[in-house]
């Protein structure tokens, strides 16, 4: 077998039901996903009653061994270029096989990303509100995951995602972010966990599952994580906030200092806002995103 190519586990229960297709470690330097995942195929050999669950983690074999988000061989960020090519470069040809073996034909596709070694983020689930049937399906499947909190980003995903691929082919999409950093937390695992296990309740595929321990923060705006407040100049970030902090219009989220120490520059929020996002990186180039805001919804 190709060592750059993902396996994809499937756990069938006895009877007949729902088909959900899981992906963890889409990007190399994110561990959460893929250890909840295959802490979940175990569970699942024990649990699943009703229907099949399409596991793929590391979805990325050749990032996941070099740690990185891109792959080593081709230097392609898998997140970018689904559906894929089946005859198109090693990450393409990862992306094809994903779309047509493990997204194709589920009833719900659930993504667990974290933030990796570039950012960090708060414990989130999100999902798009293209206002179609699709996108209420993936809303009800985000609330009962029950993260603390949950964002809703307006319109179609973008292009390239395993989530768009999912959206295009009828099959509703959530996906998972988390802090990330190369570290894993006890209490993002667990919630990833318990999570799965909600929404495999709510299909009645497994017997019982956790209840969730708070409700979710409603969070509106973009995700895209290619796109945020950029930085205005080169140089270091002094960070004042952190993921998950509420931030007041005018308050000053980081500063960009020079090498000396100087500060080149002030980055400020322009409403009230949940840092939903925050470049966990200090040296940073002129348009790099440094975070992202998100509208809350009291």
């Amino acid at each position: 077998m190709d060592s750059d190519q993902p396996l994809i586990e499937v756990v069938k229960g006895d009877k007949p039901g729902p088909i959900v297709g899981i992906l963890g470690g889409v990007h190399g330097d994110e561990y959460e996903g893929v250890l909840a995942a295959r802490t979940l195929l175990a569970i699942l050999e024990v649990e699943l009653e009703r229907g099949s669950v399409r596991i793929s983690a590391p979805a990325h074999p050749a990032a996941w061994r070099s740690s990185t988000r891109e792959s080593s061989t081709d230097g392609k960020n898998l997140a970018r270029v689904f559906p894929g090519c089946e005859n198109g470069s090693p990450t393409e040809k990862v992306a094809y096989f994903l779309t047509q073996n493990l997204i194709r034909g589920a009833d719900l596709l659930i993504d667990l990303h974290s933030a990796g070694s570039h950012f960090d983020m708060p414990l989130l689930c999100g999902y798009h509100d293209s206002n179609d049937e699709i996108a209420v399906r993936s809303r009800l499947f985000a609330e009962k995951f029950s993260a603390p909190y949950l964002w809703r980003h307006d319109g179609s995903p973008l292009e390239g995602r395993s989530i768009s691929t999912a959206y295009d082919l009828g099959v509703p999409a959530i996906y998972v972010e988390s802090h990330g950093g190369l570290g894993v937390r006890s209490t993002d695992l667990e919630c990833y966990i318990d999570g799965v296990r909600r929404i495999l309740h709510h299909l009645g595929m497994i017997k019982s599952s956790i209840k969730p321990i708070h409700e979710s923060l409603l969070i509106h705006g973009h995700g895209n994580t290619d796109a945020g407040i950029a930085s205005p100049c080169s140089g270091y970030i002094c960070s004042h906030v952190a993921a998950g902090d509420v931030v007041r219009k005018g308050e000053l989220i980081s500063t960009i200092i020079s090498l000396d120490g100087a500060t080149r520059a002030e980055i400020r929020a322009e409403s009230l806002g949940v840092v939903m996002l925050m470049r966990r990186m200090a040296n940073v180039a002129v348009g790099e995103t440094i975070c992202i805001l998100g509208i809350p919804q009291y």
